[in-house]
């Protein structure tokens, strides 16, 4: 039987109970995986599952360790970058394996595909097995470490085209906070994925500017738009407006799926080349 690593590299989580591992321990022996517990996983430090060096010790051990196969954050939150300098990439680039994530993983799934040349999944955690709402995306997980490839609807094209690239992204927050780190890769040719939640409209500005003032929008050869919340400003504005000013009239694809937090999201590749075609509408990986 296969092996996953469920590791906490962010926030603590009260939600893995005796009796919730249980449950988790069973669906994935149902989906053929043995389930081993980071040491550090339960632990808890503020907002931090554990101290720094624990948790990227326990990133460490997961990904080194050859009779793990796949490799899961628990969940998200916040601290991920705090331990980005504390792998040895080196080592790491000859342990490669998928890693599945969301939100705050952005960071860690980032870096490791930068420095190590990783790949995996984005869009689900360790804990949304354990949630009735998001069966159907379990199921999906299931797929896909079966070796099937993900074939995801687009929702809404804000830029019609044909595009192929190589896709990094995640919560857009997070990723922001990696622009001037060496951990944000080359941008160029890639295909932008980004989603984020709770940010009200003005803060939503704030990071795409950064990302179209540093020059990185005119580098990539698509985008891809999660999902943004509903907040709204005082003056009536909202997300989708702050979108369409910065994307309306891209000259290169820009679509948006189903990804995000939330339940119904899609998972989408990261560190992997997919394929964005409006005419079918749908996004493939091609490796």
């Amino acid at each position: 039987m296969k092996k996953i690593a469920l590791i906490s590299p962010s926030s603590p989580t009260q939600a893995l109970t005796p009796e919730t591992l249980a449950q988790l321990k069973d669906i994935f022996d149902r989906m053929g995986y043995h389930l081993h517990l980071g040491s550090h996983a339960l632990d808890a430090v503020r907002h931090l599952a554990g101290t720094d060096a624990d948790r990227a010790a326990d990133v460490m051990r997961a990904f080194t360790d050859d009779e793990i196969d796949v490799v899961m954050s628990v969940r998200g939150g916040s601290g991920s970058p705090r331990i980005l300098d504390l792998l040895d990439y080196n080592l790491l680039s000859r342990h490669k394996k998928p890693f599945l994530t969301l939100s705050d993983g952005t960071a860690l799934q980032t870096a490791l595909y930068t420095k190590a040349g990783h790949s995996g999944y984005s869009g689900i955690i360790g804990l949304n097995f354990l949630e009735p709402e998001n069966q159907a995306l379990v199921a999906e997980a299931a797929r896909l470490l079966n070796g099937e490839k993900p074939h995801i609807p687009i929702k809404k094209i804000l830029r019609p085209g044909r595009t192929e690239g190589i896709c990094i992204g995640g919560n857009l927050s997070v990723l922001t906070g990696l622009i001037g780190t060496p951990y944000l890769p080359d941008m160029t040719g890639k295909i932008l994925l980004i989603e984020d939640v709770n940010e009200y409209p003005y803060r939503l500005e704030r990071l795409l500017a950064q990302w179209r003032l540093g020059g990185l929008l005119d580098q990539v050869a698509g985008v891809i738009l999660g999902t943004f919340g509903d907040q709204t400003d005082r003056y009536g504005g909202t997300s989708q407006d702050v979108l369409n000013d910065y994307f309306g009239t891209f000259d290169r694809p820009v679509v948006q799926v189903d990804y995000g937090h939330g339940p119904h999201t899609v998972l989408m590749p990261i560190g992997r080349t997919i394929r964005l075609d409006t005419q079918r509408p749908l996004i493939e990986e091609v490796e």
